[in-house]
């Protein structure tokens, strides 16, 4: 008799010769061993959800949804995202008695043939055809998903509703008065799946309140492959890793697979492609072999590294925002007194004055210390929203006049015990006169304050020569030679979002434009060499004083 067990990635077959061992000394036993192999695979076939085949991964995601309200799910390819929120949405489905559960897609088409397939795929075996009773009703075909996108589990009276985003752009009303989750839940309370959430804040923040009612969970996954939004990285921003697994594919290094988010109060998993022995890893790997580093924490870790729509791709918050603390790299931020100091500003009419300060050091490596209104004190200069960034209250004009602002700057440069050597400001505001035919120039200097015009060249030069200041190999480690030459202090939170999220649309993002152009101003100052190093301050110190530079 010939015994052939079904090759399986997550059941390990004997081998030939195990076979032909086992079968000489025990038939018996052999048959049973192959019935069970055999058993074992059609059962999760037929049902996923009670005899399915569990990742790694999945785990953590119970573990955060037993200990957050929210959890955001990141995956790398092929490491079952998808299919474990939608295992655990139909866990609750099952395990909860009437129940209202919504699933949040794109758009229609990626709603049927992504998640409604894959809340299908986990449906009961005694389900997965056409169920009309008093208490439930289940239709589904594979061209259009669920008969009006939704469907009522018999056994738990429990409704799922399909939803899009752009159902809720069009129509914000759609989830009001709604409660979602359970009531009296038994099992894990998950009153929403949001997959691939490239929105701002508004939907999240309107289903806080029907999960509220019901003490209910949000379950989020998104795939970084492009990049996060501004939305996603509020999850990320400051976020404490509390798990770590070895990257085989970073030659051994720790990588995060569980973090918490301090600023959404929000459990982080990272699904590996390496844990899902269905999402050919071997082909995967094969693939990244002389990828950089950047590529290979997306495509096979699932870790964001940069913004979807960034102008500085090469700008990554873990290298270059510094502070007194040494980060993973050992750096920090340098002795002021031993750097060159410069301040730009950008005034405007409608809203304050921005400016920064930045030092250079003798290796003519830039190291950004402040900013002004600064985001702890004053709030966020600009907030995400649809379709383009909108003023936050730092932007909120206090009413200073040149004077004040004189008094201002000198009083920030008393704090952080430093002499601005070189003052630059936007040329073309700098120039304009007022009812007094005096312009910003002239005003700042009747108090003390000489500052430079800003370099007229276009943009795209500038932006492109800013980019620069923050290229290094990420195939390789950081060092003196293999290392950006421009970094942030953790403080200049504005400027930070502005880094991170200023894209090419330019104007349309003109909130977010403000303190991205302090910046540029800086990299092309000196003829577009960039601010010098020098030696001593008998170059000049443009602070406050009589007689002025």
């Amino acid at each position: 008799m010939t015994i052939e067990f079904t090759k399986h990635p997550a059941l390990e077959a004997p081998t030939d010769e195990e076979i032909v061992i086992l079968g000489e000394a025990d038939p018996k036993l052999l048959v049973a061993l192959h019935e069970a192999h055999e058993g074992r695979i059609k059962s999760a076939e037929e049902d996923p959800l009670r005899h399915g085949f569990e990742l790694p991964g999945w785990s953590r995601m119970r573990d955060a949804l037993q200990d957050y309200d929210e959890v955001i799910t990141f995956g790398g390819n092929r490491s079952g995202k998808t299919t474990g929120c939608a295992k655990m949405v139909m866990e609750s489905v099952t395990e909860n008695m009437d129940g209202h559960v919504v699933c949040f897609s794109q758009n229609a088409d990626t709603s049927i043939k992504v998640q409604q397939a894959a809340i299908w795929e986990m449906m009961p075996r005694e389900f997965r055809r056409k169920t009309k009773s008093i208490d439930g009703y289940i239709n589904f075909s594979m061209q259009n998903g669920f008969t009006g996108s939704s469907f009522i589990f018999p056994d738990t009276r429990t409704r799922v509703d399909f939803k899009t985003y752009t159902q809720f752009s069009n129509n914000q009303t759609i989830l009001e008065g709604f409660e979602f989750g359970f009531r009296n839940p038994t099992g894990t309370n998950i009153g929403a799946w949001l997959d691939e959430y490239l929105g701002d804040a508004a939907l999240v923040n309107t289903l806080r309140f029907r999960l509220a009612t019901r003490d209910s969970k949000m379950l989020l996954g998104f795939t970084p492959i492009d990049g996060y939004t501004p939305f996603v990285s509020d999850y990320l921003k400051g976020a404490e890793t509390l798990e770590t697994k070895t990257a085989s594919l970073l030659n051994g290094e720790q990588v995060p697979v569980i973090q918490y988010s301090p600023e959404r109060d929000a459990g982080v998993v990272y699904l590996h492609s390496d844990e899902n022995p269905f999402g050919g890893y071997d082909r995967i790997a094969k693939d990244l072999k002389n990828a950089n580093r950047d590529t290979i924490m997306v495509r096979a870790y699932g870790l964001p590294t940069k913004s979807m729509t960034s102008l500085l791709p090469n700008f990554s918050p873990e290298v270059n925002v510094l502070s007194e603390e040494p980060n993973k790299y050992g750096m920090t931020f340098p002795d002021k007194k031993s750097l060159t100091w410069y301040q730009v500003v950008d005034p405007a009419f409608a809203r304050n004055y921005v400016a920064i300060w930045a030092g250079v050091s003798e290796d003519e490596e830039i190291f950004i210390r402040r900013e002004w209104p600064d985001r702890d004190t004053y709030g966020e200069w600009a907030l995400f929203g649809d379709p383009k960034w909108r003023k936050g209250p730092a932007s909120d004009k206090i009413g200073y006049d040149v004077q004040r602002y004189c008094e201002l700057f000198e009083e920030i440069e008393e704090e952080l015990g430093i002499e601005v050597t070189e003052r630059i400001g936007d040329s073309r505001f700098f120039a304009k006169e007022n009812e007094n035919n005096v312009d910003l120039f002239t005003a700042f200097y009747d108090f003390g304050m000489n500052f430079t015009p800003s370099d007229g060249q276009q943009e795209g030069i500038g932006n492109t020569s800013l980019d620069d200041w923050f290229f290094y190999n990420p195939n390789y480690d950081l060092d003196p030679a293999n290392r950006p030459r421009c970094y942030v202090h953790q403080d200049c939170g504005n400027l930070i979002e502005s880094m991170i999220n200023y894209n090419a649309a330019g104007k349309a993002d003109e909130a977010l434009k403000d303190f991205f152009d302090l910046i540029r101003y800086l990299r092309m100052s000196n003829g577009g060499m960039g601010p010098d190093y020098f030696a001593s301050s008998d170059m000049g110190i443009t602070r406050k004083q009589q007689g002025g530079y």
